[in-house]
């Protein structure tokens, strides 16, 4: 966690449902720490426990089990008061924008800061201002919310959830209802607001494709159990739990698929490499191939990002008297070698 003070832990927490006669399990001894500033990824399919795990950060619901620490406090032994003071640190943007139809635009961001009553009306209009044009809607203040795009709305939402100056912001798959292009654009802004303010965001999300853009470390939730945490880029390029490995398959589109035709032609070793950042420009997977005199067949690649961080992968057929030292050396230089076969 690279050191960050830790803003929010979870501490064996659970939750159950009651339907009918069934009790369900919604979320089954979470521990959970997320740095202050980091911005945290939750991913799980329908049903996993995503939703109630947020939730629970503000109150909205309450665990059966365990404690939820915010900057310290235990949020399971608030009382109304405290509850309140809590949420004017804890934001919240919504899948499908929460927007109060009747008011504008301007008026959805200046909701929370009338309910707080702790500004007067020019200080909640200059606020407003301002937040409104950090999200690019200046022209659009006085709009209501059917006259906005998918995507205006969610960045209505966006400012209504800073209004009050909060700490953390949560993200209840903020960009789920939106197009990709928009999707990038809202998680755009998401990274900016994240920066400039340091602000720690927790963003849940059934795509993997969200959380590497956005997201510093990630927590695999199924069936209301965490299966898998850590770095992104670790868990992404190399997922440890077969529900994460699902996740990357399907993030992946099928770039790294190659056919069963091409597999049973495979004359020596088929390997995937990947190389991570300045990797991506060093010379050295050459000079080894000359050096114990490989030839490589392409089978199939890409370059992308995680984040901030640029990566590339390789399938590849390798053959050569020589191709175990070739492979230990490739590992040497740092570039990760995986046997595909």
């Amino acid at each position: 966690m690279n050191a960050r003070p830790v803003i929010l832990e979870f501490q064996s927490v659970s939750k159950h449902y009651s339907i009918g006669q069934q009790d369900v399990p919604a979320l089954r001894g979470i521990d959970l720490k997320v740095g202050a500033g980091e911005v945290f990824g939750i991913i799980g399919h329908s049903g996993a426990g995503k939703s109630t795990l947020i939730r629970l950060i503000n109150a909205l619901e309450r665990p059966d089990a365990g404690r939820i620490l915010v900057d310290g406090a235990d949020v399971t032994a608030m009382n109304a008061t405290a509850l309140r003071a809590l949420r004017q640190k804890v934001g919240m943007i919504f899948q499908h924008f929460n927007l109060l139809s009747s008011k504008t635009a301007a008026q959805n961001i200046a909701f929370p800061l009338r309910i707080a009553g702790q500004l007067s009306e020019t200080e909640i209009q200059r606020r407003v201002a301002r937040l409104i044009e950090r999200v690019g809607l200046s022209e659009h203040a006085r709009k209501y919310p059917a006259q906005l795009s998918g995507g205006q709305k969610q960045r209505v939402g966006i400012a209504r959830a800073l209004a009050t100056g909060p700490r953390i912001l949560l993200c209840d798959e903020a960009t789920s209802a939106l197009d990709p292009q928009t999707t990038q654009s809202v998680l755009h802004l998401l990274d900016e607001i994240n920066r400039e303010l340091n602000l720690t965001i927790v963003l849940i999300a059934h795509e993997m494709k969200v959380i590497r853009t956005l997201c510093d470390r990630v927590a695999v939730l199924d069936e209301g159990r965490i299966v898998e945490t850590g770095e992104v880029a670790e868990v992404f390029l190399q997922p440890r739990h077969p529900v994460s490995r699902r996740f990357v398959s399907e993030s992946e589109d099928g770039r790294e698929a190659y056919s069963s035709a091409v597999s049973d032609h495979i004359e020596g070793h088929l390997v995937r490499l990947t190389f991570r950042g300045e990797k991506l420009h060093d010379p050295a997977f050459g000079r080894i191939m000359r050096e114990y005199d490989m030839d490589f067949r392409f089978i199939s690649g890409h370059i992308d990002r995680i984040k901030n961080m640029p990566y590339g992968r390789l399938v590849l057929d390798l053959t050569g008297a020589r191709t175990n030292e070739a492979l230990d050396r490739i590992r040497g230089e740092g570039i990760t070698v995986e046997d595909l076969r």
